[in-house]
C-alpha cells in the first residue's frame, strides 16, 4: 500500500510520521483492494477548543473510497482514533462487497434459512 503524509503549516515529526505509516499500513492490509491512502495533518485555528489536532486519511482503491476524520490534542491520539474509524469503515465495506458477490453468505450469516415455498 502507498502511503502518503501531508501536514498543513505544522510540521510534523518524523516518529509521528513512521508511527502513522506504520499503523495505516496495517488497516490497509485488512482490506488488500485498498491501494493508496492520503494522511493529512492540520491544525484547528479556534484557541477555544482543547483538542486541536486534527488528522485525515483517504483510503482508496478498486472503485471503493474510505475516508475518517478525527481531532486530538496530541497527533498520535488523533491517529489512534482515526484508524478505529477505518477499521470500522472497513469491516462494513468488506461486509457489503462479500454480501453481494455471495449472496449465500449473507443468508448464513444472519441466520435466516433460503427455502422456496410452492404453491399449488
Amino acid at each position: 500500500m502507498d502511503v502518503v503524509i501531508t501536514h498543513g503549516r505544522k510540521i510534523v515529526s518524523d516518529e509521528v510520521r513512521a508511527l502513522t505509516e506504520e499503523k495505516v499500513r496495517h488497516v490497509g492490509e485488512h482490506c488488500p483492494g485498498l491501494e493508496r491512502a492520503e494522511v493529512h495533518f492540520s491544525e484547528e485555528h479556534n484557541r477555544r477548543i482543547s483538542a486541536r489536532e486534527c488528522c485525515e486519511v483517504v483510503m482508496s482503491g478498486h472503485g471503493h473510497t474510505i475516508r475518517a476524520k478525527a481531532v486530538g490534542q496530541v497527533p498520535l491520539i488523533a491517529v489512534d482514533l482515526v484508524v478505529e474509524k477505518l477499521e470500522h469503515q472497513i469491516e462494513r465495506t468488506k461486509g457489503r462487497i462479500v454480501g453481494r458477490s455471495q449472496p449465500r453468505h449473507r443468508m448464513a450469516a444472519t441466520g435466516t434459512l433460503y427455502r422456496k415455498v410452492r404453491t399449488a
